[in-house]
């Protein structure tokens, strides 16, 4: 039994390798590539979706062009050309219009079972940023930012919904998963109840 113990590790075994940059923690193989129109994101149809590694990439640079390389060949779309893209495990949405008194980027989606919930990161020199969330009423309706004033502007018919959702935003508790989405839309999902 020792000798094919032994002849067993003189074997040469296939070898397989995965760089870490490659995969989650949970050993989930990241993707990256594009989404064309709204639709597209919303139904989470990924165009030119590829294994990230050495050759196939997905960069987004500080004026948000995304840069898609597959193969060794690099694609560059401007912002506004495409409704957003994905990459590790993530849908981003592009929103906004580029000027320098408005916001606008891409917008890391969070949750989509009621309400969309967005997170962005802003960037400052000093402190390093900060992440801000945010939400729409749907794919195509604009990307505001998650306040209690904004939710009294767009859910006055609904002011229960709105006390709750922000008591949740205190400490940011919103962001607690509750039936496999987040406690905000918990709270929109059960007011139709």
């Amino acid at each position: 039994m020792k000798r094919l113990a032994y002849f067993l590790f003189l074997l040469p075994l296939p070898l397989t390798t995965v760089s870490a940059s490659d995969q989650h923690a949970g050993g989930e193989i990241l993707t990256n590539g594009i989404f064309i129109t709204p639709r597209d994101l919303a139904t989470n149809n990924v165009t030119e979706q590829a294994t990230t590694d050495d050759l196939n990439t997905l960069v987004v640079n500080l004026d948000d062009q995304v840069l898609v390389t597959r193969q060794g060949v690099e694609q560059r779309y401007t912002f506004g050309t495409l409704s957003g893209y994905y990459k590790d495990g993530y849908r981003y949405r592009a929103f906004g219009k580029k000027s320098i008194f408005k916001t606008s980027g891409y917008y890391k989606v969070l949750d989509d079972a009621g309400l969309i919930i967005y997170s962005k990161r802003s960037v400052n020199h000093k402190t390093g940023g900060k992440t801000f969330y945010y939400y729409s009423t749907g794919w195509e309706m604009p990307v505001r930012k998650l306040t209690r004033q904004n939710l009294k502007e767009d859910f006055s018919t609904d002011p229960v919904f709105v006390d709750a959702a922000t008591s949740t935003l205190q400490g940011q508790v919103f962001l607690t998963e509750k039936n496999g989405h987040m406690l905000i839309n918990d709270l929109y999902l059960s007011r139709t109840k």
